[in-house]
């Protein structure tokens, strides 16, 4: 079944409205922390210590998050202000990955902490803030999908259950980096698929942007497990 029911705003009171976008994406971080806290005791981090990370990386992500989206749709916006407008969708995914990671590194850093113990925490909790984050661009009826496929909900669903995978990978890890690393695989190798049935421009060999990131994302994934692995 076709799905394309989009609900961009929830209510609107005066001038002030409630955009679905905004509350799934802050429903998806209040999960990602709720998860991060609960894996953090099986690595003796405390939710200080989480909630602290996890400051650093809401404003990290948003930020390359939104930065991505921008240089990539900079036809799109008419004004400098539209720019800033997250809360009515906009936001590329590898572009916050990439921004947290640098700030969780730095944070575990500072901290003391080794960083790959901190990504590998950071893992699940990404997937369950994910799954989440795509009802959002659900019902704001962006990250389209060709002929109304609701590939939105499909990444819900595909990332519910790389969550809990992840979960239970991470309570069996041999090695710190083995569940980052195999996240990165699996996010990869999904959004490589997942975009053939995305609506989003086409460059080289004919692959979207998010294509080609993917393809040096799965290949940084392996290299980092087997160096991992090894150590």
């Amino acid at each position: 079944m076709i799905l394309n029911k989009m609900h961009p705003e929830l209510f609107t009171i005066g001038s002030f409205t409630l955009h679905s976008y905004g509350v799934m994406i802050a429903l998806a971080f209040l999960a990602g922390i709720t998860a991060s806290i609960l894996i953090g005791k099986r690595e003796s981090i405390s939710a200080e210590t989480v909630l602290d990370g996890v400051l650093w990386v809401m404003l990290a992500s948003i930020v390359g998050a939104r930065l991505f989206y921008v240089v990539e749709f900079w036809n799109t916006f008419s004004s400098p202000l539209d720019m800033l407008r997250v809360w009515e969708g906009g936001l590329v995914f590898y572009g916050g990955m990439f921004f947290g990671v640098l700030a969780l590194i730095l944070f575990g850093f500072t901290k003391k902490i080794p960083f790959l113990k901190i990504l590998d925490l950071a893992a699940p909790a990404t997937a369950i803030g994910y799954a989440i984050g795509r009802i959002g661009c659900f019902l704001n009826g962006c990250c389209r999908g060709i002929d109304g496929h609701p590939v939105q909900l499909y990444s819900t669903m595909i990332w519910s259950v790389l969550f809990v995978f992840l979960v239970v990978l991470h309570g069996r890890k041999k090695f710190d980096g083995q569940v980052f690393s195999v996240g990165l695989i699996l996010y990869s190798g999904y959004r490589f698929l997942m975009e053939f049935l995305r609506v989003n421009p086409r460059y080289l060999f004919n692959l979207s942007e998010a294509q080609l990131i993917s393809i040096l994302f799965f290949l940084l994934g392996i290299i980092l497990y087997a160096k991992t692995k090894t150590r």
